[in-house]
């Protein structure tokens, strides 16, 4: 599967250098330096915040199109940037690759199509989704965030983690450790035995 999505899917559905410019943040942004040079400086500051709302790329562009794929034994996610109807058919692609070829069967219920913006897509325990703030600024006084991908904790795995150090909703000691040392308790509680080391994956 790997092979496939690399050598077929990708290539297929990967073209364009960049985004273009979007006309209508284009609109504005003409408009609030033409209310800035007339000296109208609340309604230039106006047009300058309704540029803030609506993306300055064009989302909707058909010359660009990305594809990324990772997988982690029999769980894989692909993201992809372009129509609903076009990562339709990378699902059903897939389908008759794994049908045909691995003698396996894609889960309807499990392979879902998701928009990153809105929904978030369940990944190895962790919550994937693309970020989007518009009054998170750089110091520019550009957003600085909108289109990176986030990774979140979901609040169910985090109440699952948290439950066996609770007895009725409230924190309780666990007496089993109550004579052993700072070092064995962090490193039982971390799945470590020997040496302790710290493995640093910038994404």
């Amino acid at each position: 599967m790997d092979k496939f999505v690399e050598n077929q899917l990708i290539p297929k559905y990967n073209y364009g250098q960049g985004r273009r410019p979007n006309p209508e943040w284009q609109r504005l942004q003409r408009q609030a330096q033409r209310l800035k040079k007339k000296g109208l400086l609340v309604e230039a500051h106006i047009a300058r915040r309704l540029m803030q709302q609506v993306p300055s790329l064009d989302p909707l562009d058909p010359n660009y199109r990305r594809l990324r794929y990772i997988r982690y034994a029999d769980d894989w996610l692909i993201g992809f940037s372009g129509p609903h109807q076009e990562a339709e058919d990378i699902k059903r692609e897939i389908g008759t690759f794994l049908r045909e070829h691995l003698k396996l069967e894609l889960s309807e219920t499990k392979t879902l199509i998701s928009h990153a913006r809105t929904e978030a897509a369940r990944f190895l325990g962790y919550d994937i989704v693309v970020l989007n703030n518009n009054q998170k600024l750089d110091r520019r006084g550009h957003r600085s965030i909108n289109g990176q991908i986030g990774l979140r904790v979901p609040p169910d795995v985090v109440k699952s983690k948290c439950a066996r150090f609770l007895l009725h909703g409230k924190p309780i000691h666990r007496a089993e450790l109550v004579h052993d040392s700072v070092f064995s308790i962090v490193t039982a509680s971390a799945g470590i035995s020997g040496d302790c080391r710290v493995l640093s994956i910038g994404l």
